[in-house]
């Protein structure tokens, strides 16, 4: 998949990307919290990208300011913003990902030991298709 066109998508895709890839490092150290908090951004990241990707040049710093507070983590909100302004469904699986990975939240932070390793695996594999199907939209 070729890198997104505009700035902002751009800037949101490289992040989801980069989350994506620390999360699977905490993952192999055996830090499944972390992995699952770090993963959960590159979500909220991946959602922003796909935001982007349908906006109007116009309404780019009216996107970019209504990320802000607590909504511009809520991933529901995020794909609503995406399904509003023209983007796709999600197919089956990927909505299957998005409720599983649907738990996150910025409050795990603060958790110290939230997530087993399996369960931590599996949130990984969900964003991993999650954002293999985004990269296809964008």
């Amino acid at each position: 998949m070729a890198v997104p066109r505009g700035k902002e998508a751009r800037l949101f895709y490289r992040c989801a990307k980069q989350r994506l890839g620390e999360a699977r490092v905490l993952q192999e150290a055996f830090m499944p919290t972390g992995a699952v908090c770090l993963a959960g951004y590159s979500v909220e990241c991946i959602l922003k990208a796909l935001i982007f990707s349908v906006v109007p040049l116009v309404q780019i710093e009216a996107v970019l300011g209504s990320f802000r507070g607590v909504r511009a983590h809520d991933y529901n909100w995020l794909r609503d913003q995406y399904r509003l302004r023209g983007g796709a469904s999600f197919p089956g699986q990927v909505n299957r990902d998005f409720t599983l990975v649907n738990i996150w939240s910025t409050n795990l932070r603060y958790e110290l030991a939230a997530f087993r390793e399996p369960e931590a695996e599996e949130f990984l594999k969900s964003v991993g298709r999650i954002i293999e199907w985004a990269e296809g939209r964008i």
